[in-house]
């Protein structure tokens, strides 16, 4: 075993000097306390200085956004100054306000009244949310003389990518009454809405981020889960059809989506379909083909019938008008050579009434015409439900075409026009009216995510707050009702020609 070189006794002796190092007074230990106490009593003199003589801009953190740069030098406009109420800072009132900051945390209820006072155009978030948060928890000022920044997907995710907060808030939700939920997006008074029932636990699936394992629209998820969520609407219409090669051009243009479906000004939504707009230059209801100028009426049932049943009058103004015809003589041979060539083919005006109301396929027997001198009228069946009704004019169901399908997104088609329209809406495979052509989650992630290299935070399509509608539906539930409904449509309450503009 190796000799130990010194014992331990000997080792402290060598420090026994070292005992009473800091009884004893140095220089450096001495300069460190006096800069110390200058840098303590240096703070609080500045407190004291500038709120006597100082100006507001020393304290600025940072520059403000340019939303806000009207008030950018008055601070009250949305600090608290309530320490100042009611006389001089005191010491004693800067010792309970210490306490309270330490006890409690910043008071964010002031500025967020300030922020009230000029924004009042919105509530705050769902009523079913557990905590409503700061205002300045998401809309950090004082970031640079830019616009005020995008709230963060992350301030988002601190509840919706929490279970506890979730689960707090399904529970919440469920013991509140429905219309409380209803009216927080609210859309103009003429549209037609398809909007689906809030679901029972609310919109309170937990999620990271919307590439991943954001969950599927609402639309579609009900779409998969219950057969019965078809598109309302009775009219007889075929994209797929309409797509198809041997349809002829109209005005040298080739049938498409931006055909019919045409951008408002603001590129953000569609104009509305009509039948003069869109339809009418193949679809002309034209009977004769002789007369190829001469139209049933359309969008009235008593007018289509006054028309049929007037038919010599309007052979004589067709005659008169379009023909030149002058003579009495020769127009009254021309119009009974009308009739006649007409009752070759219906034998009775009862029998052209119901031809031209409940024929489904009037194209059937001009298969064998050239189309030259075929007649392009389509009849009412051919595109509408119609139906019998004793002793009165038959009864043409409206058409239901909806004008927003996703109420609770915030989409721009503007913003898109680079992506084909059938990439998304798959207009191209649809033959049935029911089908519901609206995009799926998967059409946006193909974009919205790291792999394609487009922003997704969640207000892109998201709005966190609520209109001021919202107190208003609360109070009222009848005043949710402003938009026609599905129901009001099907008793022909629209008071509209049946068009549309789909998102």
């Amino acid at each position: 075993m190796a000799k130990l070189g010194r014992t331990q006794k000997q080792i402290a002796e060598r420090y026994k000097g070292n005992l009473g190092y800091y009884n004893k007074l140095h220089p450096w230990r001495r300069a460190r306390m006096l800069v110390s106490l200058l840098t303590i009593c240096g703070g609080l003199f500045g407190i004291w200085f500038f709120y006597q003589r100082g100006h507001e801009a020393f304290f600025n953190v940072g520059k403000i956004s340019a939303n806000h740069a009207g008030f950018a030098d008055n601070c009250a406009a949305c600090h608290d100054k309530s320490l100042m109420i009611g006389g001089r800072l005191t010491p004693a009132k800067f010792k309970a306000v210490l306490g309270e900051r330490f006890r409690h945390g910043v008071a964010f209820e002031p500025i967020d009244r300030k922020c009230q006072s000029c924004h009042q155009q919105h509530t705050f978030h769902e009523p079913n949310v557990v905590e409503n948060r700061s205002c300045s928890a998401c809309h950090q000022e004082h970031q640079g003389p830019a616009p005020m920044k995008l709230v963060a997907s992350s301030n988002c995710l601190s509840c919706h990518g929490n279970g506890q907060v979730m689960e707090a808030a399904a529970q919440k939700g469920m013991q509140l009454p429905p219309n409380l939920f209803q009216g927080r997006h609210p859309y103009p008074p003429q549209q037609v809405v398809f909007e689906l029932p809030r679901p029972s636990r609310g919109f309170t699936q937990v999620f990271q981020s919307f590439w991943t394992d954001h969950p599927e629209f609402q639309l579609n998820y009900e779409k998969a889960k219950n057969p019965k969520v078809r598109d309302p609407d009775v009219l007889r219409f075929n994209h797929q059809r309409h797509f198809a090669a041997d349809i002829p051009a109209v005005n040298g243009q080739k049938l498409d989506c931006n055909y019919c479906h045409r951008p408002d000004p603001d590129g953000r939504f569609y104009q509305r379909i009509s039948f003069n707009a869109n339809c009418q230059a193949c679809h002309s209801l034209q009977f004769d083909a002789r007369n190829p100028d001469l139209k049933i009426p359309h969008g009235d049932v008593a007018l289509v019938r006054t028309f049929l049943r007037t038919l010599p009058a309007q052979y004589g103004d067709y005659g008169r008008l379009k023909k030149g015809i002058g003579g009495d003589k020769e127009l009254g041979s021309y119009v009974a050579q009308q009739i006649r060539q007409l009752r070759e083919q219906f034998h009775t005006g009862e029998q052209l009434e119901r031809a031209v109301f409940f024929t489904t396929n009037p194209y059937k027997p001009q298969e064998k015409m050239a189309p030259a001198i075929r007649a392009n009228f389509a009849g009412c069946a051919f595109c509408h439900d119609v139906k019998e009704s004793r002793n009165a004019a038959p009864e043409i169901t409206k058409p239901i075409l909806v004008d927003r399908w996703m109420i609770r997104s915030d989409f721009n088609h503007a913003k898109h026009t680079s992506v084909k329209c059938d990439e998304c809406h798959h207009a191209s495979q649809s033959r049935d009216t029911a089908d519901i052509l609206m995009p799926a989650k998967a059409n946006c992630v193909t974009c919205h995510s790291p792999a394609g290299k487009v922003s997704a935070e969640c207000i892109m399509c998201h709005q966190f707050h609520a209109p001021p509608s919202v107190q208003t539906a609360v109070a009222s539930s009848a005043s949710v009702a402003s938009s026609m409904s599905v129901k009001q449509m099907l008793l022909g309450d629209s008071g509209t020609d049946g068009s549309t503009s789909r998102p």
